[in-house]
């Protein structure tokens, strides 16, 4: 009996945090696939040259719609994980793709925000990772 009682509340403090970690990278993933959505709409329709903004040619152009599918597909990733699927193959594609859009920010465009943006693609696709090998255990 004694040994029951003890396995309990560990039980219930394992099954917690996973839940704790999924909820808050769901959060993460969907502030920031709106964040690269609206800001993506921002400079390729409202932003001037001097912003940053004003799309010349296809190059341009394909760099921005880069942008909106990366920005949904955080996005999709946030729903699949809610969902309890698994999305680290799906996720470690798109950290792929984030990280070539972030080289291509910084070395083409000139902008040290990339970096940023880097880390931060860095940090979801761990906490996915991580989320992933929780629900697993």
């Amino acid at each position: 009996m004694t040994t029951t009682t003890a396995a309990t509340p560990a039980t219930r403090r394992s099954a917690r945090r996973p839940s704790v970690l999924r909820t808050t990278t769901i959060v993460l993933l969907v502030a920031f696939g709106v964040l690269k959505l609206a800001a993506t709409t921002f400079f390729v329709f409202f932003a001037t040259a001097e912003q940053g903004g004003d799309p010349q040619g296809w190059f341009d152009w394909s760099v921005g719609g880069w942008s909106w599918v990366l920005g949904a597909g955080y996005l999709v990733i946030a729903i699949g994980l809610g969902r309890g699927r698994d999305v680290v193959p799906l996720t470690l594609g798109l950290a792929a793709a984030d990280i070539a859009f972030s080289f291509v920010k910084f070395f083409v465009y000139d902008e040290p925000e990339a970096v940023g943006f880097l880390a931060t693609t860095l940090v979801l696709t761990a906490l996915v990772v991580a989320s992933a090998r929780s629900r697993r255990a």
